[in-house]
């Protein structure tokens, strides 16, 4: 599982970042059919590569992903779900390639998304 990757030229991540998942503004919520090509194309390549997941497994990865997976998990088109503390756990699973959620893991409680 990879992290976002922002497109070539980009100076400032953090507010490229926010412009496209603002995690501090839920009155701005994006949904995934607004932004880039690009991103939609690296969100569908998470999402195939959970679906395939055929056994017990822990998948360790960043902030944007998670909500990449978990988003769609609750059957929601926008880009942040939820807001995931540093080593928290969350939770799904993977029946006949569909996801299902389970349990949030801890919430971030200082904004430090990079």
């Amino acid at each position: 599982m990879s992290e976002v990757v922002a497109e070539p030229g980009v100076e400032d991540r953090p507010a490229w970042l926010q412009a496209r998942f603002p995690w501090r503004d839920p009155g701005k919520l994006r949904d995934w059919a607004s932004l880039e090509p690009a991103l939609q194309a690296w969100r569908a390549q998470m999402l195939d590569y959970v679906s395939g997941v055929e056994r017990d497994t822990a998948v360790f990865s960043h902030f944007i992903a998670i909500n990449v997976i978990t988003g769609a998990a609750l059957r929601r088109d926008t880009t942040m779900v939820c807001k995931p503390d540093h080593a928290s756990i969350t939770e799904l699973e993977v029946s006949d390639g569909a996801l299902r959620f389970i349990a949030f893991g801890a919430e971030m409680q200082v904004d430090d998304v990079r």
